[in-house]
């Protein structure tokens, strides 16, 4: 996705009898998210049908947690020092670690040993032999991507003279191979053409797949090494990042889906000559069957009470179903959707941005990605692997809400929503402008604006959804759309981060400690921390001194830490707690940040979503019980104030009665 900014003043009003001030800064707010390019490599780039030994040990259907070798290519070496340190012992050690855990094989090999590629990608099969012999010879290295593989991973060569006889190895024996893996990782950091062209973090994919299962034995990743951030808060991002395109490599990919099997070991799609499946030529890929992927036709409601017929590819596997249908509770789903714009790479190879939009196997990482038992099912629907359940993430995005958000537009939810007066999440419909307006992220762990915008040109017809924006000329309308384009378009509550002059500041997660903005650019008394949560502001904060009164233009949300008791839900502003009681409650914050008093108006969330325990109706102490004694911001401690009043409101029996004595 391009990032979308813009550059404006920071503009305080002042009230009372001082006048308005503005003090410009260049403040740059970036709404980002990166593409995924995957491209499915071409035959002549993988080698198929590799020949492995069984082991001579472990059962031959054993099933063990899946084991990832990985090999650094010298090229991760002359990256800087942080980053490499970044790569070798955080990002693939942790990624890797993670996969482990989320994948067992179901078919144990001997040590992999990788087969030569040949030096024109002619090769010859013989009856009965599960070797491959080169047309004329063998090439002199064989890639795996942009990485070299090293000698002893290869087996001999074995190659034929241009009539096919005679067939014999040639050159050096078979090395020793790679014992107690399943799975050889490639990695490497080279600044490669993709990495100019398309500015993309990483990309990934497979290079050999074995004979048995056809299940991907390696692949490689590369990392572009100007697009390595180490900074700690694009940490999380960027290990996804890396979990993703990994599972592009070990299974899900467009380039894959012919060659995925049953759970008895039976391909999917039918096989011909040599044992693959039928090419497809006008995708440059395998043509996989009807069993795996299918076409379908969509309802599709746009403007002007206009429907038209959608078409999309749903992946079919058993597993997905049914994951897909119990995450929206739709039983009449028939598959999950895969992603249909984005161009070659992105299209197919993904899930549907629209609806599963922060799942981290959708085409674009927009924010807080989430590994879903839907990205787990595809992964055991291949035949290759067994899931654990266990490992997957909270997916909210689409959670329970039915057959209407997942078969059709979200023009037909958005309408709907707004005839129940029911909101508009996880969509919206607010114009980004200036003043912002914020909001939160549809599970309120970000503080978030709508991305709604105009573009440059109309928008296809079947992507065109509003009748009526607010202040918006109806010949407008057409041009109008959210600021992802491989989510239909559909406007959507999206993090963001800040730029001071083109440099990066802050992001918008509440539950990252780094984005805690400096004391005196916090306009909202906000804290940011693991245990923060966006909550809805009523009105813009004042800040108030005895002679001054202040607000900021740009409000709506903002993050505060909570925590969870026998009270329910408790926010802190400035280290003073104010209970949550009543879902949409109204929180009174008057709190004192150095010299200046902030009020403003928090709603409270509801108590469940964020708690494993909340107290019953009748267990609610009065609304009053969360009340505070207002500050004066004419006194330089108005709780010392208040503590005197009180004090000398309990020693007034006192006098009294020691002047009586005196009297008498």
């Amino acid at each position: 996705m391009t990032a979308r900014r813009r550059a404006r003043g920071c503009c305080w009003k002042r009230f009372g009898a001082l006048s308005r001030i503005c003090a410009l800064a260049l403040l740059v707010l970036s709404v980002h998210g990166h593409t995924c390019k995957h491209r499915a490599p071409a035959p002549s780039e993988v080698v198929y049908k590799v020949y492995l030994k069984t082991p001579r040990i472990t059962k031959r259907n054993a099933e063990h947690q899946l084991r990832i070798k990985i090999i650094y290519d010298a090229s991760v070496e002359k990256l800087d020092p942080d980053k490499r340190a970044l790569v070798k012992d955080k990002l693939f050690p942790q990624a890797i670690d993670y996969l482990q855990k989320a994948f067992q094989v179901r078919r144990q090999t001997g040590p992999l040993l990788l087969s030569r590629q040949c030096s024109t990608n002619q090769y010859f099969r013989k009856k009965d032999d599960p070797h491959r012999y080169c047309q004329g010879s063998c090439a002199e290295v064989t890639r795996c991507g942009p990485v070299i593989v090293p000698e002893h991973h290869l087996q001999q060569c074995t190659a034929c003279s241009e009539t096919g006889k005679p067939c014999d190895p040639v050159g050096p024996p078979d090395g020793e191979g790679v014992d107690g893996a399943d799975f050889l990782l490639y990695v490497s950091g080279v600044t490669t053409e993709r990495c100019g062209q398309e500015n993309v973090v990483a990309y990934a994919a497979y290079c050999q797949l074995e004979s048995e299962l056809d299940r991907p034995i390696a692949g490689y990743a590369n990392l572009c090494p100007s697009m390595i951030s180490t900074q700690p808060q694009e940490f999380v991002g960027m290990l996804s990042t890396v979990k993703h395109e990994i599972i592009h490599a070990l299974g899900f990919s467009a380039g894959l889906f012919a060659f995925y099997h049953d759970d008895n070991g039976k391909p999917l799609t039918q096989r011909y000559a040599g044992g693959l499946p039928p090419f497809n030529e006008s995708l440059g890929l395998y043509q996989w069957s009807d069993k795996v992927v299918r076409k379908a036709k969509r309802l599709w409601n746009i403007s002007g009470n206009t429907m038209v017929s959608h078409e999309v590819h749903l992946l079919v596997t058993p597993r997905v179903v049914e994951e897909a249908r119990k995450h929206f509770d739709c039983p009449i789903l028939e598959g999950m959707e895969l992603e249909n714009q984005g161009g070659l790479g992105t299209e197919l190879n993904h899930w549907e941005k629209r609806l599963l939009e922060n799942e981290a196997m959708t085409g674009s990482h927009t924010q807080n990605r989430m590994f879903s038992r839907i990205t787990l099912a595809i992964m055991e629907d291949t035949g290759w692997y067994h899931a654990n359940y266990s490992m997957a993430e909270r997916l909210d995005w689409g959670r329970g809400m039915g057959c209407d958000f997942v078969m059709k537009s979200c023009k037909f939810w958005i309408d709907q929503q707004r005839q129940k007066k029911l909101p508009l999440s996880p969509y919206c419909d607010m114009v980004r402008s200036t003043p912002l307006k914020l909001t939160c992220r549809h599970d309120q762990r970000a503080v978030a604006v709508c991305n709604l915008q105009k573009y440059s040109r109309r928008l296809p017809q079947e992507y065109q959804y509003f009748d009526y924006i607010p202040g918006i000329p109806t010949e407008d309308l057409p041009f109008y759309g959210g600021a992802v384009e491989i989510a239909d378009y559909c406007p959507f509550s999206q993090e963001f981060s800040w730029h001071l002059s083109g440099e990066y500041q802050r992001g918008s997660d509440c539950r990252v400690l780094e984005n805690q903005p400096d004391s005196w650019r916090n306009y909202g008394a906000e804290e940011y921390g693991p245990n923060s949560l966006c909550l809805y502001q009523k009105s813009a904060f004042v800040m108030e001194q005895c002679t001054r009164r202040m607000s900021y233009p740009d409000w709506g949300s903002g993050c505060y830490k909570t925590t969870c008791s026998a009270l329910g839900l408790t926010v802190w502003v400035q280290g003073m707690p104010f209970h949550c009681f009543y879902t949409g409650q109204l929180l009174k914050i008057n709190v004192r940040v150095n010299t200046w008093v902030y009020s403003g108006d928090l709603v409270c969330p509801a108590c469940s979503r964020f708690c494993s325990s909340c107290p019953l109706p009748h267990e609610l102490p009065p609304l009053n019980a969360s009340q505070s004694i207002p500050i004066d911001p004419c006194s330089s401690s108005s709780g010392l104030v208040v503590t005197l009043w009180l004090l000398l409101a309990n020693l007034a029996p006192l006098f009294a009665g020691f002047i009586l004595c005196v009297w008498n």
